[in-house]
């Protein structure tokens, strides 16, 4: 029996004669039942031999998992530091330049992290024609990401123009709102640059090249603490310019990091030379175009509605006063540190998963699930112990002010509360990832978002006055929500039906090679890793709801491709 199937990303317990199924490019592909087993003329699937007997043992799994992890635990801490340097000498400067730049960076961030989230639509496309050996492909997606970019970059670029006016409508001290405005608009000028950047750095990890984005961020790292310092307080007879240092500051590194990264990349090595066929009007046409929107655009508005309920709450906190919005930047800056070591472990759990379940062996897929869950748990309770009793120590990071300091002590107790319940929440959206229910995830960031996070961070800090501390309980329900119905999601799951589905999906995309596919994962992770952040992020805006770089991602780009298309349907035919 024939028919044409959709992609079904929910892989729930599934009953006695419920069909698995998932989609071939727009082709026709046989129904399989549980009951069908003896059925020789049912389809066979590309076979990978069971690791259900053959798993390699837990130890080496643990060394394995960790080492993953740590590489883009590290790669996480570069991109860190760079908004701990800025954030630390602004907070330094004074308390309302602190709140200022917070609110201005949410506001900044809506738009700007739709390109952001989008750019890394490219590494799957790039994978795909480097792996069909069609190399002149790979340079005209980089092309198409690029007119993307800075196309999209102009109406960001105004917005950026108008941000202190937003800003203006909560909060009511006017030096914040000027420190804002100009903050933001001198931030414009680094946004292309920035872009760029993410485009040229994702076009080469897909042919392997990362170490250079790698180098090339540590030392912009180092050149933002040196310009900040420079900039602001002056030196070698320099008097400084104060606050405004600081933007331009972060906007030198940003245009010295593409530069140096292009001098090495593409002037020094040519590592683009075989990949590079020229500019063409090709890059714009309508074929390339059905093809990376519709992979782009859901990853880059995924992140907007992310970022649109930071922006809501971080809105609120203007209310209460700079002093508040000063906290929450100090806040969100030590759970970024806190973040960048734990997260690692649950992206490479996700990419383990990925793995074992295209080889179709659930239970090495469940076992990796259990070992990485265990190594966040210890991890993050370990993080927490240390932010606790270093407290004082870590805040005065980000603010020498003795009053900021006494206000994040006395919501330190929700705070670590919170981000336990983030990390629980961090790891099963990673393991639904893997098991290509990105659909439960949107739910889950949507409902915990939009019911509960945004509505009590009104309710609780303002309408009831807990203050800061309400802030952080509205973001502990609203992980603690998420967290309930990704319980929810995982408790359904039929695991063999999961590994059923994933083989079909490696079978579809041509992935043969289960270390390849891992690698090319890990490699675009590293990447996105590195990619420039923006300064304000809380809990309840990480780890998106649309996975960017899972062999499902990769099977839905197959499926736009005309080209790859026509090879399914030859096959079947």
């Amino acid at each position: 029996m024939v028919k044409h199937a959709t992609e079904k990303t929910g892989l729930m317990a599934a009953k006695k004669g419920v069909e698995i199924e998932m989609y071939s490019a727009g082709t026709g592909t046989r129904e399989r039942r549980q009951d069908d087993d003896d059925d020789d003329d049912a389809p066979v699937l590309f076979g990978y031999e069971s690791l259900d007997k053959d798993m390699i043992p837990a130890q080496q799994e643990f060394l394995e998992l960790s080492s993953m992890a740590l590489q883009l635990s590290l790669r996480q801490m570069v991109r860190q530091v760079m908004t701990i340097t800025d954030a630390a000498f602004q907070g330094h400067i004074g308390t309302k330049q602190l709140a200022g730049v917070t609110i201005a960076s949410v506001y900044m961030g809506v738009p700007s992290t739709f390109i952001q989230n989008a750019i890394p639509a490219i590494s799957t496309l790039c994978s795909q024609a480097y792996g069909a050996g069609n190399n002149t492909l790979v340079g005209i997606w980089l092309q198409t990401c690029i007119v993307f970019s800075v196309v999209g970059a102009i109406p960001i670029i105004i917005w950026y123009m108008f941000v202190g006016h937003m800003i203006a409508l909560t909060l009511d001290d006017t030096e914040a709102v000027a420190y804002g405005q100009q903050f933001a608009m001198i931030m414009a000028l680094g946004l292309i640059p920035q872009y760029l950047y993410g485009c040229l750095t994702t076009y080469f990890a897909t042919q392997g090249v990362i170490m250079p984005a790698t180098l090339c961020s540590t030392l912009t790292v180092v050149l933002n603490i040196v310009f900040n310092q420079l900039f602001i307080y002056g030196g070698f007879g320099y008097d400084g310019l104060g606050f405004i240092g600081s933007p331009i500051a972060t906007v030198t590194s940003t245009c010295l990091q593409l530069l140096i990264f292009v001098a090495y990349t593409v002037w020094y090595k040519q590592y683009h030379l075989a990949y590079w066929g020229g500019w063409t009007m090709e890059c714009v046409s309508k074929e390339r175009l059905m093809v990376f929107l519709p992979l782009a655009v859901p990853m880059g508005m995924s992140s907007v509605v992310d970022w649109a309920s930071a922006a809501c709450t971080t809105a609120f906190s203007g209310y209460l006063g700079p002093d508040i919005a000063a906290c929450q930047a100090v806040l969100n800056g030590v759970f970024g540190v806190v973040n960048a070591f734990v997260s690692g472990f649950s992206t490479s759990t996700q990419i383990r998963m990925s793995r074992y379940l295209g080889q179709g062996s659930a239970v090495a897929a469940k076992r990796v699930l259990s070992i990485g869950a265990s190594i966040v748990a210890v991890c993050g309770v370990t993080m927490v112990l240390l932010v606790y009793l270093l407290n004082e120590s870590l805040f005065r990071v980000w603010s020498p002010d003795p009053v900021i300091i006494a206000m994040c002590r006395s919501a330190l107790v929700v705070f670590v509360c919170c981000i336990m319940v983030a990390f629980g929440r961090f790891m099963m959206t990673a393991c639904l990832n893997a098991l290509s229910m990105a659909n439960i995830n949107l739910i889950a960031n949507n409902i915990g978002s939009w019911c509960l996070y945004v509505p009590l961070s009104y309710v609780l800090p303002i309408t009831l006055q807990w203050g800061l501390d309400g802030f952080w309980y509205a973001d502990m329900c609203g992980e603690a929500m998420k967290a309930v119905i990704l319980t929810w999601g995982i408790l359904r799951v039929d695991w063999n039906a999961a590994a059923d589905f994933a083989q079909r999906a490696a079978e579809v995309t041509e992935t043969r090679n289960p270390m390849q596919e891992e690698q090319r994962e890990l490699l675009a992770y590293e990447t996105e890793a590195l990619l420039t952040p923006t300064m304000f992020k809380s809990p309840g805006a990480q780890f998106g709801s649309v996975p960017h770089h899972t062999p499902s991602v990769l099977k839905r780009a197959l499926s736009l491709t005309p080209k790859a298309m026509r090879r399914q349907k030859d096959a079947n035919v």
